[in-house]
C-alpha cells in the first residue's frame, strides 16, 4: 500500500483546558486509518492567529495529502480557522456565492424551528460564508457553517465545525468518499486480543516471534486496566489490497498467538464455519 499520509487539528482552548472532551480527532483517525491513511499528527491549538498560520505552515511544507481540521468554523471573534488557512496559504478571502446560499438555507431552517428569530445574514454571520479563494464548499444540514475543501501546492484542507453532530455528519457524507476516492487503493484490519496480567516482557519474544511467522503483521501491545485488574491489549494488523485475504491472514496469526498464550481459539481463527 502507498504511505498517504494525514494531519489532524483540532481548535479549541476549551480543548487544552480540559472543559471538552476531544472525540472528533478519535473519529477521524479511526475512520482514517480504516481507509488506508496514516496519521501523522494530531495537534489541538488555541484560538491565537499567529501560531496557529505557523502550524498550518509547516503542515504545508511537510506535504501530507490531506489536513483535517475541526472547530472554529463559527461566527465568533476567535472562530478563525478559515482566515488563518487562508493565510498560511497565501491566498485571499472572498465571499463564496455557495456557501452564501447554504448559510441562508440554514438559517430559514432555524427560524422555522424557532431557534432565531430572523434569517438576515448579518455580517457575522457572513463570516462563515467567506472563504479562502479557490474553496469548495458543503452545506451544513445540522447546523450553520458550511463545511470547507481547500486545496494548496498539493495538500488539501478539509474545514469542519467543531459541534459533534455537525462534525461527523459532514465527515461522512463529504469527506469520507472523498478520501476513499483518492485512497491508498487497500484496507487496513485489525483484531485486539486481551491478556491478563501486566508484564509486557512476558509476551515481547512471543510477539516477536509472530511476526517472523507471519510477516505481514503488525503488532503493537499496551497496559490497560486499573493496578487491580491490569491486562495486555494486543493489536495484531495487517494492510492489502484483498479484505478476504487479510481477514484470513489475520485469523491465522491470532489463532497462532491464542494458542501460544494459552488463550482459547475461536473457531473463525480455526477457520471453521460458524
Amino acid at each position: 500500500m502507498n504511505d498517504r499520509s494525514v494531519y489532524i487539528f483540532c481548535m479549541g482552548r476549551e480543548l487544552l483546558e480540559g472543559m471538552v472532551l476531544d472525540r472528533n480527532a478519535h473519529f477521524m483517525a479511526s475512520h482514517v486509518t480504516q481507509l488506508g491513511f496514516r496519521v501523522k499528527t494530531i495537534q489541538v491549538l488555541d484560538e491565537v492567529e499567529d501560531e496557529v498560520i505557523e502550524a498550518f505552515q509547516r503542515a504545508i511544507s511537510s506535504k501530507p495529502d490531506y489536513v483535517l481540521i475541526t472547530g472554529g468554523m463559527g461566527p465568533g471573534l476567535d472562530d478563525i480557522t478559515r482566515e488563518c488557512v487562508a493565510r498560511a496559504a497565501g491566498v485571499a478571502m472572498k465571499i463564496d456565492d455557495k456557501a452564501k446560499e447554504y448559510l441562508a438555507n440554514s438559517y430559514r431552517r432555524m427560524v422555522a424551528k424557532g431557534i432565531v428569530e430572523d434569517a438576515e445574514l448579518t455580517d457575522e454571520r457572513l463570516k462563515m460564508a467567506t472563504l479562502p479563494e479557490g474553496s469548495e464548499c458543503f452545506e451544513n444540514l445540522s447546523g450553520t457553517a458550511p463545511a470547507v475543501s481547500f486545496a494548496t501546492q498539493g495538500v488539501t484542507f478539509f474545514l469542519l465545525p467543531g459541534q459533534p453532530e455537525e462534525f461527523r455528519q459532514l465527515f461522512t457524507q463529504f469527506v469520507q468518499p472523498k478520501l476513499e476516492a483518492s485512497g491508498p487503493g487497500g484496507f487496513r484490519e485489525f483484531v485486539n486480543i486481551d491478556y491478563p496480567g501486566g508484564d509486557e516482557s512476558l509476551i515481547s519474544r512471543l510477539l516477536g516471534d509472530l511476526t517472523r511467522r507471519h510477516p505481514s503483521i503488525h503488532t503493537r501491545a499496551r497496559l490497560q486496566g486499573t493496578e487491580d485488574d491490569l491486562n495486555i491489549r494486543i493489536t495484531l494488523s495487517v494492510e492489502g489490497a484483498d479484505r478476504e485475504e487479510l481477514h484470513e491472514q489475520l485469523a491465522s496469526a491470532s489463532a497462532d498467538l491464542r494458542a501460544r498464550l494459552g488463550l482459547e481459539v475461536s473457531r473463525a481463527e480455526r477457520g471453521e464455519l460458524s
